[in-house]
């Protein structure tokens, strides 16, 4: 692949030092017989941040790229700007927490083990966010970011404001916002029954349903961390937002509390019929479909652990071009949606042909959903040079090129041959 585009990405050991983080997490938790929800989350999420962080700051050097906007010469520490900076994430994070606090939503029960984790780390993270704010000043090229200007706003010197980076921190910081609290609340249940998943050869279904959800843990995990680091040091800063109503709206639909309405009034294909319980007579069938869902789920999750420290949506973190990128644009979404229809069973999910048939038109629209949101993504990320020699190159050289190659031929002999005869 061009070298241009390669350099653009998360390095792979970056993304295989946190699986190792995973593994320690998981022998820490299960020495420890560790229960309570907030302290899987800390632990889980501080042994995989810390060790992604580790190999990407100490090994190479990931504070120091040339597209995060910082330099190994050190300016002089300038006490005013720290402090307008601090005053803006403060004012920031206020912000957030009121409408956490105003919103119903946030008060439910799944939500605590996040507000706890947040609490017990709380001392750490200001001291090292401190410390953080003060060594990425200190380097910055361009050091009046929009964590400055939101210093000066609160303080109401509006004068010489930059209104586009303090519109891209709204937007980045609505998105963190939005989902972080679904991200980690999911993570915490998961972790909660993490020690009771053990693996048992004895029965399909039992390893089935065990690899499963450590597939689902490790993938909000590594989630989770991505919307948590968007920091300079790991070049995992937000380059740029979606700010189409578009890319929002695909996006924000998938996710809680907006999917409760979309998938549980209107585009509704699960049926009472489920996969297990139609080929659990036929043992080779039944443990070969199991495995292919595995496989996709699989894939759905190496895209999630590509990304590193960058995972997010509606945002431009760096252009990833290896693991399941280098097949495909957006491995995710094609492996999602190929696993619903295994997992969902539409075309035999109810009693009648009506239910199915409208089980699949539903399936169908929500896999059109995704494509949107495919879509957007790329209209957002082809603003970067980087993004559009990758996509060049996927197109020559992705899964899906020759069939692509061979359609189009198709279309441009048929397209002749029509030309021809009139």
């Amino acid at each position: 692949m061009n070298d241009e585009v390669v350099n653009t990405s998360s390095n792979r050991w970056v993304s295989l030092a946190g699986i190792l983080g995973f593994i320690v997490a998981w022998v820490v938790c299960d020495f420890c017989r560790i229960h309570d929800s907030a302290w899987l989350v800390i632990l889980f999420l501080g042994c995989v941040a810390g060790l992604m962080l580790l190999i990407g700051v100490c090994k190479y050097r990931n504070q120091y790229s040339s597209s995060n906007g910082l330099i190994s010469a050190k300016s002089p520490y300038n006490r005013s700007r720290v402090s307008l900076k601090i005053l803006g994430i403060v004012s920031t994070i206020v912000i957030i927490a009121f409408f956490y606090w105003l919103f119903p939503e946030y008060s439910k029960a799944i939500y605590y083990p996040v507000w706890h984790a947040f609490y017990y780390a709380s001392v750490p993270l200001i001291l090292l966010g401190v410390a953080y704010v003060i060594w990425v000043d200190c380097h910055m090229i361009e050091p009046e970011d929009a964590y400055y200007h939101t210093g000066l706003l609160v303080l109401g010197r509006w004068e010489n404001l930059n209104w586009s980076l303090l519109k891209s921190h709204a937007l980045g910081w609505l998105m963190k916002g939005f989902f972080l609290p679904f991200m980690l609340s999911s993570c915490a249940y998961r972790l909660a029954n993490f020690n009771t998943y053990q693996l048992n050869f004895h029965s399909f279904g039992h390893l089935y349903f065990t690899l499963f959800n450590v597939l689902l843990t490790v993938d909000l995990v590594f989630g989770s961390i991505g919307y948590l680091l968007t920091l300079r040091i790991t070049d995992s800063h937000i380059r740029s937002v979606d700010a189409t109503w578009l890319g929002w709206f695909s996006a924000l639909i998938c996710y809680t509390p907006f999917s409760k309405i979309t998938w549980g009034s209107y585009l509704k294909y699960e049926g009472p019929i489920q996969w297990t319980d139609w080929l659990e007579p036929y043992p080779v069938i039944f443990i070969t479909w199991g495995f292919i869902i595995l496989l996709l789920y699989a894939i759905y999750v190496w895209a999630t652990i590509s990304f590193g420290c960058r995972f997010s949506n509606l945002t431009h973190r760096g252009i990833i071009t290896h693991g399941p990128y280098r097949y495909l644009k957006h491995p995710a979404y094609v492996s999602k949606c190929m696993a619903w229809w295994m997992v969902f069973i539409p075309f035999i999910a109810y009693d009648s042909w009506q239910g199915n048939l409208r089980a699949c038109i539903c399936l169908l629209l929500t896999c059109g959903l995704y494509i949107l949101r495919a879509w957007t993504e790329e209209r957002h990320l082809m603003k970067d040079p980087a993004y559009q020699k990758y996509a060049e190159w996927i197109s020559k050289n992705g899964l899906f090129a020759p069939l692509s190659r061979q359609i189009n031929l198709i279309v441009s002999k048929a397209v002749g041959k029509l030309t021809h005869e009139h």
